[in-house]
């Protein structure tokens, strides 16, 4: 991973973890629910943000293995990854959760 994606990529999840602290802290305090889930959406947003930095960084690594790898084999086992990885962000990003009273 290049210094900079790091660097961008630690950011975002230092973001979204003072936002959850936040949210912790605000729940402590008996805070409304409006103010909390407000401030969950920004933990979901900054996660989001970092899923998505991670991905392109991995796609950029993945970039040179695709399109001069001599290996038909290695070139599909990159894709697949790629795949795969974009996947489990779907996955974990745009889903919605059964609620149980």
């Amino acid at each position: 991973m290049k210094p900079d994606s790091q660097f961008e990529i630690i950011s975002r999840l230092r973001c979204a973890a003072g936002h959850l602290n936040a949210v912790v802290e605000m729940a402590e305090a008996g805070q409304p629910c409006e103010q909390v889930l407000h401030q969950l959406s920004a933990v979901q947003s900054a996660l989001h943000a970092a899923g998505i930095k991670l991905i392109i960084c991995q796609a950029q690594i993945s970039q040179s293995v695709i399109l001069d790898s001599p290996s038909p084999q290695e070139r599909l086992a990159e894709l697949k990854r790629l795949q795969s990885l974009y996947a489990i962000f779907v996955q974990h990003f745009n889903h919605t959760h059964e609620v149980h009273p």
